[in-house]
């Protein structure tokens, strides 16, 4: 389902799924005429076709139910019981019928259409009072007649594919006298074991021979099981009262098998799977590393035949190093006496091209300098602290100065200032 719009939209295998869970619940007697009838191929159930002087109903039965009166049922007013289903694949319903019987016969199917219809009033069909499974049950009750056909065919696909699953056998009779007290007292067993699922199953037959699991008592007794609990019965044209109270449905007990192990199923499906991508991943590491190793061994090999070829490589080289040996000291020394001579000239210049430079400003600085202002007649006044006087305001009369010359110094006291204006 989607929704698009604000619009719920069905695929058409949604809608297909829900007519069936619809039609499953109705459960009628009918009449009609057999038009036709034919057996499949491949299993043991037929298809047949009822019709009156309005429309026809298609129907699917088990051989059991029809071939007793397979012989003289065609063109025959037969009455049938079962209930409605659709086949989803085609959108095509049909009734499976799990009694067939000439028109007039069938007081038990009637008591059993009245029990039906007492049963699904009070609610014990509803999906809201269904249990879930476990994913992964370790523990499974299983209730049925010990070594029968059911019985190994359920452990053939549950404990001995699954070995972590423990099976509790509860050994029961499932037809006849007081099969009914066998399946209460297996129930309550069961109820009591601490299992995480319990199943309980049978083969297939005629209704006759599923009376016990049509059993008002059995059923009340499936449907207040507080484990949860999955029934099949035979063929998945059998129906009863047990498979419509019980949490899940089963078609057969190979069915039952696998609907209980899903999740092992599942997790042995991605163990599986991871099997096979480690291993595609090894095959391709080893492939990867198999590779390298081909190139390295090709390089070992280069380098074995250059590791041989050296001695001969070093000798010739030797050889040669003799040969231009000579040569290379000669020219070396050649440049080295150019290199001397480039310095000498190098040098030779630099020092007299610095030579002429630090004599113009050894000039300067002595015409910059304050011994050469003195030698030309100037002189520098000092007071007592020994700061140079530059105007008369800084001393007063009667103050001791030091002037000096340029050569030697006089000591004086200042008898009279004379100012000037500043330019």
């Amino acid at each position: 389902m989607k929704t698009v719009n604000n619009r719920k939209i069905y695929s058409v295998s949604e809608v297909n799924y829900f007519a069936k869970e619809t039609l499953e619940q109705m459960i009628v007697w009918v009449e009609g005429e057999v038009f036709e009838i034919k057996k499949h191929p491949s299993y043991s159930f037929y298809y047949l076709t009822l019709k009156d002087d309005k429309a026809v109903l298609p129907c699917v039965a088990n051989g059991d139910i029809v071939e007793p009166l397979a012989d003289n049922i065609v063109n025959q007013q037969v009455i049938a019981f079962g209930n409605l289903t659709l086949y989803e694949p085609y959108g095509k319903y049909q009734l499976k019928v799990q009694h067939i019987e000439l028109a007039g016969v069938g007081d038990l199917y009637k008591k059993l259409e009245g029990l039906i219809k007492k049963l699904r009033e009070e609610g014990l069909f509803d999906t809201l009072h269904k249990k879930e499974l476990p994913i992964y049950p370790k523990k499974v009750c299983l209730i049925t007649s010990k070594e029968s056909n059911a019985w190994y065919d359920f452990v053939a696909h549950s404990a001995n594919k699954f070995p972590i699953i423990e099976i509790i056998d509860v050994d029961t009779r499932v037809q006849g006298a007081g099969s009914v007290q066998s399946l209460l007292s297996a129930l309550s067993h069961a109820d009591s074991s601490g299992a995480d699922v319990a199943v309980i199953t049978r083969g297939g037959g005629p209704l006759e021979d599923l009376a016990a699991f049509n059993d008002e008592q059995v059923a009340r007794a499936i449907f207040n099981m507080k484990t949860p609990t999955v029934v099949a019965i035979g063929h998945e044209v059998n129906e009863s009262l047990a498979e419509w109270v019980a949490d899940v449905r089963a078609s057969t007990p190979t069915d039952a098998a696998n609907i209980i192990t899903r999740g092992w199923q599942t997790i042995l499906e991605k163990l599986n799977y991871l099997e096979l991508k480690l291993s595609s991943r090894r095959e391709k590491l080893i492939d990867s590393h198999l590779q390298k190793l081909d190139y390295l061994y090709a390089q070992l090999l280069k380098t074995k035949i250059m590791i041989r070829e050296y001695p001969h490589r070093l000798h010739s080289l030797k050889e040669t190093l003799k040969r231009y040996e000579k040569i290379i000291v000669i020219s070396a020394t050649e440049r080295e006496n150019v290199s001397n001579i480039n310095l000498k000239r190098q040098a030779a210049l630099f020092l007299s091209r610095y030579e002429d430079r630090l004599s113009s400003l050894n000039k300067s600085l002595k015409h910059l300098s304050p011994t050469n202002t003195l030698e030309r007649g100037y002189s520098i006044t000092r007071d007592k602290n020994g700061l140079i006087i530059k105007n008369t305001s800084e001393v007063v009369l009667e103050d001791v100065i030091a002037v000096k010359l340029f050569r030697g110094t006089i000591i004086s006291k200042v008898k009279s200032k004379i100012n000037e204006k500043e330019s």
